[in-house]
């Protein structure tokens, strides 16, 4: 596990709400296990099984954060429409995915998923995936999150913290809203 990444959970695990955009893969804190391992088995060929099943264990107790009783983390996720499209594992993982993820935004006012669909054309999540992390306490201002094969890393600079809350709000506006995307995701299971 990257030492970015590290230092990531300890702030995803205080943070009070959470601003996604993923461009290839389904959010981690919604993807099922059997889409887990399919990802680790295909991105990192010939990692022990026993390592996969930490990386899938990991990222499981990760979810408990939109599961917790008490001010249960408020997860705003934009998905690219590539990401309901990929098959990731097989169809049948791809299915279970998708109705995963129509399950949880149905069924938990907390949990928002949008959906930027192909004829948007250009968008300001061009540039990749990023997170932004924002605390229910003044003293700690918002951060960002980025992820690339370069590595993993965290920026407290307000002006990347700004570009990046800005882009947010693009894709928020660009993409259809909550319903119309959740109906999305269901169309898009039933495909597989």
């Amino acid at each position: 596990m990257p030492p970015g990444f590290k230092a990531y959970l300890g702030l995803e695990a205080t943070a009070e709400k959470l601003e996604n955009y993923e461009s290839e893969y389904v959010p981690g804190l919604l993807q099922t296990e059997a889409y887990i391992r399919a990802i680790h088995q295909r991105a990192h060929t010939g990692l022990p099984v026993e390592q996969i099943d930490r990386l899938v264990a990991v990222r499981m107790t990760r979810q408990e954060a939109l599961r917790r009783k008490v001010k249960p983390l408020e997860f705003t996720a934009i998905i690219n429409e590539a990401v309901l499209r990929r098959v990731i594992g097989s169809p049948e993982v791809m299915k279970e995915q998708l109705r995963h993820i129509a399950d949880l935004a149905s069924s938990n006012p907390h949990v928002k998923i949008q959906v930027v669909p192909f004829e948007i054309g250009a968008h300001p999540g061009m540039n990749g995936p990023f997170t932004v992390l924002k605390f229910g306490m003044p003293s700690l201002k918002p951060i960002v999150y980025l992820e690339n094969l370069g590595g993993a890393g965290v920026s407290r600079r307000e002006d990347d913290v700004k570009k990046y809350e800005e882009a947010f709000s693009d894709l928020q506006a660009l993409a259809p809203g909550y319903q119309e995307s959740l109906s999305m995701v269901n169309t898009a299971s039933k495909e597989f």
